[in-house]
């Protein structure tokens, strides 16, 4: 249960980086690394902000992102559940496994306190300096 990996996630205000952008950065990083899997419930928004000291619409304002990129699926009443990912072919797997590793990437460097402009930008002058 995710509930369970909750009390490692925090909040770092001096980051730079919106507290909601956090929240689905540790939450992306914990489904990507297998810590939190399909099907396991979210703490509630209320218990998500208690814990870490952050207004209920910030949680809110997270899950729905989170809703709409197909990472948690909402049940009205139920509580916010990790979804499967969606099968993947033959010919979008790849695309699939860019995407985790991708997220993943993002992920840690938020923790870095590093914006994803920083980290592309740095991935381009990784890919001039080898040609």
């Amino acid at each position: 249960m995710a509930d369970s990996v909750s009390h490692l996630w925090q909040v770092e205000y001096e980051s730079g980086i919106p507290v909601f952008r956090q929240i689905i950065n540790q939450i992306c990083a914990a489904v990507a690394i297998g810590t939190i899997q399909s099907g396991d419930q979210l703490p509630t928004i209320r218990a998500l902000s208690e814990r870490l000291n952050v207004n209920p619409n910030t949680i809110a304002k997270a899950y729905r992102e989170l809703e709409l990129k197909g990472v948690i699926t909402t049940e009205r009443g139920n509580g916010s559940f990790v979804q499967a990912p969606p099968a993947a072919s033959a010919v979008n797997e790849k695309q699939v496994k860019l995407q985790a590793l991708y997220r993943r990437m993002l992920a840690e460097a938020a923790s870095l306190g590093l914006t994803e402009g920083e980290l592309l930008r740095f991935i381009q002058q990784k890919n001039s300096a080898t040609k």
